[in-house]
């Protein structure tokens, strides 16, 4: 599966980290009500590398944040650097590439820049080149800062606002921001193995991160870390779980030989431990035991047909809608390719759906063009699947699902959506995430560095209910803003994009929320293509 937190290339990079390409195909048309229609390309031979065969490891990104309180930034214009960015957005976000030929790192910019130091401490950041001005090594305090230090030169990346060097013999401390969605899924590289909520305990045991447990929530306190399990609980360095946040709960991130490591207020790193992987923190000295990745959380599903039956492969490789109570058979991953522009879904034996003839079933190993499905959002949580063959999957009234519909009717083709792993969730935009106005007030806006948590309800009609930490519930004010002091529930509708793997938000008054780079949002846009895509 892919990092969460691997970019998309830049122009120049080391071959081993060099991804697959393939062809791209039409980004499908808009209708005049706003939703996106497309076909899909038809049977086509070639096949598409599946996840696994990337790199794993390597890349990460994030925000660098100085002893003033103000974080890296690569102005667009001029390619300038500086230090006088006051949250994080795509200015302030930085790509880490690890090199294990010299255990260094490459530092790149949003801009795809890399950036680099002569022998006079002078900064550049203007190039899409690697060369050895370009290395630096890191290294950390026991408070969790990062210090970059030149690998040819053997200086220190320091300074203020405008006036940035490598050129101090004396660390200058940094302090790491992950620039991620912060639900993800936690990977112990060694045992190969996912954390999982396991009654009150982590335990690092689930071969494929699956269902609500194996979602973990990332925490950015002041420079260090929180890990909050998909019961809302803090992960406690001893390995339990509590309702509040201390000392005891907070971690620093280290990269150790490209992989990420948690330490303790103890200096203490986070591992697995026992036949069950049990989550907690042990050795002073960081080695394979204490490496992990984080990836993206993809969303999980559960799939109501027209039949009222659940969709499953509780009998084989077939799907069918012939269930009437959810387990893992019935849980579907969706993991969008922005190369096809198409969905492909895995399933719980890590087999992916497949346009077989005209049915599908779940059989394929690998990515491919028959995995490929366009996914259509229909109105209250209903959602319709074009297969390659570029035709509607209509359940059969056996159960059987079959990819034969010339037209789109939703009575036929339309599946109610369930998120499975999305308790809680978090919602982030391109100008930040989703978080109250301020301390005093419980509106919410769109441009925060720290996001709030919000509780999913689901009903059984396709209608959602956002609840905030204080048991308020998000309403609709008369300026179209949005509140969480809401006592009973309002009624929104989550629809899946049919793009990038995000959601667009409808609000009670039926209109599409909308977010503006001054923070605001308002429930405001009619159309679909108008609306705010939502990271979910």
């Amino acid at each position: 599966m892919h990092s969460a937190l691997r970019p998309k290339p830049p122009v120049k990079l080391p071959t081993s980290l060099v991804p697959v390409t393939t062809t791209h195909i039409k980004k499908p048309s808009v209708t005049p009500n706003g939703h996106h229609f497309k076909s899909v390309p038809s049977h086509h031979p070639k096949r598409i590398e599946s996840n696994s065969s990337t790199p794993e490891k390597c890349v990460w990104s994030l925000g660098l944040i100085n002893s003033k309180g103000k974080y890296l930034t690569a102005e667009t214009f001029g390619c300038k650097i500086n230090a006088t960015g006051t949250c994080l957005k795509k200015k302030q976000r930085w790509t880490i590439t690890y090199s294990s030929e010299n255990d260094c790192i490459y530092l790149q910019s949003s801009l795809r820049h890399y950036l680099s130091t002569d022998k006079y401490g002078r900064l550049k950041c203007d190039t899409f080149d690697v060369d050895n001005d370009c290395r630096f090594q890191l290294e950390y305090n026991r408070t969790g800062h990062w210090a970059l230090k030149s690998l040819s030169y053997g200086m220190y990346l320091g300074g203020d606002a405008d006036h940035l060097h490598c050129f101090s013999k004396c660390p200058e401390w940094w302090s790491p921001h992950l620039a991620i969605h912060p639900q993800i899924n936690l990977k112990h590289v060694l045992r190969k193995r996912y954390a999982k909520l396991d009654d009150d305990e982590v335990h690092i045991d689930d071969i494929i991160p699956w269902g609500s447990g194996a979602i973990l929530t990332i925490e950015y306190v002041d420079g260090q870390y929180c890990i909050r399990s998909s019961n809302g609980l803090y992960f406690h360095k001893d390995g339990k779980l509590v309702s509040k946040r201390m000392e005891e709960t907070l971690f620093m991130i280290e990269i150790f030989k490209g992989y990420l490591t948690f330490k303790d207020c103890e200096q203490c790193y986070l591992t697995a431990i026992g036949p069950s992987g049990l989550m907690t923190t042990r050795n002073k000295v960081a080695g394979k035991d204490e490496q992990f990745l984080m990836e993206e959380s993809k969303e999980q599903i559960c799939l109501i047909a027209p039949n009222g039956k659940l969709v499953s492969i509780k009998q084989g490789v077939d799907l069918s809608a012939n269930q009437c109570e959810r387990d893992r058979s019935s849980i579907f991953q969706l993991e969008y390719d922005e190369q096809l522009e198409v969905y492909h879904i895995r399933t719980s034996n890590n087999k992916y759906w497949k346009l077989e003839g005209g049915g599908v079933q779940a059989t394929a190993e690998k990515r491919s063009i028959e995995t490929g499905f366009y996914i259509q959002s229909m109105n209250n949580g209903h959602i319709v699947f074009q297969a390659s063959n570029g035709k509607y999957i209509v359940p059969h009234p056996t159960g059987h699902m079959r990819a034969i519909s010339d037209q789109l009717n939703t009575n036929e083709s339309g599946f109610l959506v369930k998120f499975v792993n999305r308790p809680f969730c978090v919602l982030k935009c391109e100008f930040g995430y989703v978080a109250y106005r301020n301390k005093h007030s419980r509106i919410l806006e769109c441009n925060k560095s720290i996001f709030a948590l919000f509780t999913l309800e689901e009903s059984n009609d396709g209608i959602v209910y956002l609840k905030g930490s204080d048991g308020k519930y998000w309403e609709i004010l008369k300026d179209l803003t949005i509140s969480v002091t809401g006592d009973d529930p309002s009624k929104f509708v989550i629809e899946l994009c049919s793009s990038h793997s995000r959601i667009l938000l409808k609000a009670p008054n039926g209109m599409y929320l909308r977010a503006e780079q001054n923070g605001s949002i308002h429930a405001t846009c009619e159309y679909s293509r108008q609306a705010t895509q939502w990271d979910f």
